[in-house]
């Protein structure tokens, strides 16, 4: 222990006497040990962080999976989920749920507020306490039960002044009295649901955007969690949702969601939160690995280079006795220092540099208000540092502690072999460095290429000064298409009379929002059953749509306001339907009979491709209906939460 206390006194004072060298190493082990401090702290918390729930490796989420259409964590229908609560044996439990929203009237402003429909024992599966007040019971959650509502702690505390007594108290939501029956705790988060909820309410199968016709036909709206039996495994889960997935085809052969291509996949409930951010994240990690292996190497240089001014006196204590293993603890000894230094403002950086990460993707990413530093982490930043010591302090001092005593001690060719061995070692930190440089250049410029890619990309339709705002209708004063219909075309009608509007309308989803699909069948096509047709992406909206998005109409005409409900069925294709369906022929005047309903609907029109993925992705063929005609839209329709304007 004496010997490790006068070999760190020892080198303190070598390095005090070289503080432009120290703090050049220093900042720049900083900044590699703080960009990995950074990115592993979200690494961490994304993707092996235990979720906060009890026995969190049971939870399971179970969706659909369309890899057909690049459509994953799709969702399933309510038949499906009562078959699966009812005949399933891995589960100890499975509920469902799904987004909804509330206008929330008579506490103040009136407001609409992203919510969730849950069946009754979804907070029981997960684990999950109210922090006052209880969850829900099962007879609340049949049909016909009493109005109850959960707050999340957030609203509590903002509209209702975290006050215990709003527990018992009744709100207005769509015009309908609820009472509320409890409070989230403060830290609950389930990052399945976009926006985070609220509000959460029983009965699923009440959600205000789709009709008890289209809940029993096999719309699928749901996504289930569920808690695995102890010693059951996700692979025995999975082959049982198989068979139960094949049963369901044989018993309701034609709902929209019995198709063939549907897989119901079982995903670890972490897993499944960060599937789309688990890439981005390694490849992050794999880039800031390289910047401080750079960083190493850098250092390591540096040492290779001050070496030279300390030959003779290496060679004056290996002449009075020392040891090369001594010589060599003593300079891995002043490269921990350094690295440890390194590591410790760099894990100063790596939390600014994680603060900044979460909120530049606190939308985008799941469990954001997870990202934080924790005993991971600094058994990380610890761990890297000394890591990062041995790394870029180890050849220098191997090829440092071997001097030519005879060369270095006398007056004539001082240090000429150890001259040749330090440039020898420092071709290969230089070579090393260029080429770790190289792919690091290679991937920023290939990510560079991609993102002027996606900045060059023609979306489809004109974005500059398009505003937009979300709508939710009450059901209870709603019931009907024709007074749907009505609303949006007063409202449509006030807002272009706006100052500063010069075009409004309605639509059922925005452009790169893949939220409705229905199952159709394109004249010239093969005649098959309904489950067996292709899923179409489908949009509804009003007249005047196309002119306020500065959509390309390539053929045909728009929509009208002769296009009513009482009207001929008529729709709209893109362009990448004409090319699937009939290449060298006129799509006007052409049929297609969308999901269950048995009369065909002309194409009037088609529109130039807009991108119904994303920027990256090819156009998939979509079909438009007039708003007006929406409720013809039964089994096979994908519902939005809500309409755009």
């Amino acid at each position: 222990m004496s010997t490790v206390a006068q070999d760190v006194r020892y080198a303190f004072r070598v390095l005090s006497k070289s503080p432009g060298f120290a703090a050049l190493a220093v900042f720049t082990l900083a900044a590699g040990i703080g960009a990995n401090t950074a990115i592993f702290t979200v690494a961490n918390a994304l993707l092996w962080r235990p979720l906060p729930f009890p026995q969190p490796g049971q939870l399971v989420l179970i969706s659909a999976q369309r890899k057909a259409s690049g459509i994953t964590q799709g969702e399933l229908s309510w038949p499906r989920f009562e078959m699966v609560s009812r005949q399933n044996r891995s589960f100890s439990g499975v509920a469902a749920f799904t987004d909804e929203s509330f206008n929330m009237t008579g506490q103040g402003d009136p407001e609409q507020l992203p919510a969730a429909r849950v069946s009754w024992d979804f907070l029981p599966i997960l684990g999950i306490r109210p922090a006052l007040g209880r969850s829900f019971t099962q007879s609340e959650d049949r049909p016909g039960g009493d109005p109850v509502v959960l707050l999340s702690h957030q609203l509590w505390s903002s509209r209702f002044a975290a006050d215990p007594a709003a527990v018992g108290r009744h709100i207005t939501l769509d015009q309908k009295d609820y009472t509320i029956i409890g409070v989230l705790p403060p830290d609950f988060r389930f990052d399945m649901l976009r926006p985070p909820a609220d509000l959460v309410a029983p009965r699923v199968f009440d959600l205000n955007i789709i009709t008890p016709r289209q809940v029993q036909g096999g719309t699928g709206f749901l996504r289930f969690v569920a808690r695995l039996r102890p010693g059951v495994s996700i692979s025995r889960a999975q082959a049982e949702m198989e068979t139960l997935a094949a049963q369901y085809r044989v018993d309701r052969p034609k709902a929209p969601d019995a198709d063939p291509g549907t897989v119901v996949h079982v995903g670890n409930l972490r897993d499944e939160l960060v599937v789309n951010a688990r890439a981005a994240v390694l490849i992050l990690f794999g880039a800031v690995a390289l910047v401080l292996l750079i960083a190493c190497g850098n250092v390591a240089s540096l040492l290779l280079s001050r070496a030279s001014g300390r030959q003779r006196e290496i060679a004056v204590r290996a002449a009075m006795g020392a040891t090369r293993s001594g010589l060599v603890r003593q300079l891995i000894t002043e490269s921990l220092i350094l690295a440890l230094a390194g590591g410790a403002l760099g894990l100063l950086l790596g939390g600014w540099g994680t603060a900044w990460l979460a909120s530049l993707a606190a939308d985008s990413l799941p469990r954001v208000q997870e990202i934080h530093a924790d005993g991971l982490v600094l058994a990380f930043a610890f761990g890297l540092s000394l890591l990062a010591g041995v790394l870029f302090g180890m050849a220098p001092a191997w090829q440092v502690s071997r001097p030519d005593l005879s060369s270095v001690l006398s007056a004539a060719g001082r240090g000429a072999t150890a001259g040749r061995r330090r440039h020898h070692l420092r071709s290969i930190l230089v070579v090393s460095q260029v080429a770790l440089s190289t792919v690091l250049l290679m991937g920023a410029g290939l990510l560079a290429r991609n993102f002027l890619q996606l900045r060059e990309a023609a979306p489809g339709f004109d974005a500059h000064n398009l505003l937009i705002m979300s709508i939710t209708l009450p059901p209870t004063r709603y019931q009907r298409g024709a007074q749907m219909t009505a609303f949006f075309d007063d409202l449509v009608r006030r807002v272009g009379a706006v100052p500063g509007v010069r075009a409004a309308a309605v639509a059922s989803a925005l452009p790169m929002n893949p939220s409705r699909f229905s199952p159709a069948l394109a004249e010239g096509q093969p005649a098959v059953p309904l489950a067996e047709r292709p899923m179409f992406h489908i949009q509804t909206f009003t007249p005047g749509f196309v002119s306020t998005m500065r959509l390309p109409l390539t053929r045909g005409r728009e929509f009208t306001a002769h296009d009513g409900e009482h009207d001929p069925f008529v729709i709209m294709v893109n362009e990448a339907a004409v090319r699937r369906y009939w290449p060298n022929q006129n799509p006007i005047g052409k049929r297609i009979w969308v999901g269950g309903v048995p009369d065909p609907m002309q194409v009037v029109g088609v529109l130039g491709d807009v991108r119904n993925l994303n920027l990256a992705s090819d156009t998939q063929p979509e079909i438009y209906l007039p708003f007006a005609q929406r409720t013809v839209l039964l089994m096979g329709d994908r519902s939005q939460p809500a309409d755009s304007v």
